[in-house]
């Protein structure tokens, strides 16, 4: 088990320090409070000590693909309503 910062993780993956601490509450990653870190602008963030791999493991399990569903052609699978005549 090899524990690396918060601030680490940050740098390791190009985000801002905040970015990964959003991930870590939003992927429930077990840590250790281990300071203060003035690596993003404005107020001092704490930074926590993570497992490393235990943190890359819940990233990945939540992965998916981003594929835009195909777009119907024109007519395809729609009915028209009927119209409604004016008298």
């Amino acid at each position: 088990m090899s524990m690396v910062s918060s601030e680490a993780l940050a740098d390791e993956m190009g985000l801002s320090h905040r970015a990964v601490k959003k991930l870590i509450l939003d992927f429930n990653v077990k840590g250790i409070p281990s300071g203060s870190s003035d690596l993003d602008p404005g107020k001092t963030q704490r930074m926590v000590l993570v497992d490393s791999e235990s943190f890359h493991n819940s990233l990945s399990g939540n992965t998916k693909t981003f594929r835009r569903k195909k777009k119907k052609k024109d007519g395809e699978g729609e009915k028209e309503a009927p119209k409604k005549s004016s008298k």
